[in-house]
């Protein structure tokens, strides 16, 4: 098993911990302190090094089963107040006047998911920026509110996924992807020309074109090319990717919300055949 920071464990390993007592310095004075002290020396570190597995494999393993259920219920409240619609919305409010009780700083440019940790975890700025870094990694994966902590466990802990926050996660042909979305979207306008068909070329294989236009006096748009260059498309299509990425936000809330009611469905279905 990795070896895992105090941090991310939230605990002390027991070598150092305070309610040992005197008991394990006396062991382990009377091992150093034994006839032989070349031999003695590595009698010691075997010693810790079996505490250290033995701390591994129970009671760090444990706490960080408990902080991977702790940031999943935060990732949750994150992902529900996503979006604009009004459950939405009062619950940032919500979350906007818990934060002026409790008298937390925060600028217009803190992530949400930064102020959900900070407000849960307190003020330790180390931990809150760990633990909110690798939260915003999980975002920008699209890891779901039930894989969370299966994905925090198998990319090697907080401290090894907050390592990729600050990487590029989207190229030009995933937002391209996500772009596509605008395609399917209501018409803003619709224009029917014989000249803007003559420009047309029907050899084009792009799956839409741009409409370069002009807005003019009296509030009409000028279209002034029709641009069938692959390129241009594309670069509009990557544009438009918030619009595809607000359309696989709310898919995903409403997938989350669904998985915590079968969850608890399941749970009560056990309960009454119990």
């Amino acid at each position: 098993m990795r070896e895992a920071t105090v941090l991310e464990s939230g605990l002390t390993p027991p070598e150092f911990a305070p309610n040992q007592g005197d008991n394990y310095a006396v062991s382990m004075v009377t091992l150093l302190t034994r006839s032989n002290p070349e031999k003695a020396i590595a009698e010691a570190i075997d010693h810790l090094v079996e505490k250290r597995e033995h701390w591994e494999r129970n009671e760090l393993q444990r706490s960080n089963e408990v902080l991977y259920g702790m940031l999943q219920h935060c990732y949750m409240l994150n992902n529900a107040m996503l979006g604009s619609d009004s459950m939405a919305k009062n619950l940032r409010k919500g979350l906007g006047n818990y934060v002026d009780i409790k008298g937390y700083k925060f600028t217009e440019a803190t992530p949400l998911i930064t102020k959900v940790i900070r407000c849960v975890f307190g003020v330790d700025r180390r931990r809150v920026n760990a633990y909110a870094s690798a939260l915003r990694v999980a975002i920008l994966e699209k890891v779901s509110v039930m894989e969370l902590p299966k994905f925090l466990r198998e990319s090697g802990g907080i401290e090894e996924v907050r390592r990729k926050a600050g990487k590029p996660t989207k190229t030009l042909k995933d937002k391209v992807q996500l772009g596509r979305a605008v395609l399917s979207t209501d018409a803003i306008a619709s224009v029917r020309s014989d000249s803007l068909n003559a420009a047309y070329s029907n050899t084009s294989t792009e799956e839409g074109v741009v409409l370069l236009a002009t807005r003019e006096d009296d509030g009409s748009f000028a279209i002034r090319q029709v641009v069938q260059s692959g390129t241009a498309v594309k670069t509009a299509l990557a544009a438009c990717a918030s619009v595809g990425a607000e359309k696989e936000k709310a898919r995903q809330v409403e997938k989350d919300f669904q998985a915590i009611e079968d969850e608890r469905a399941a749970a009560q279905a056990a309960l009454k055949a119990a």
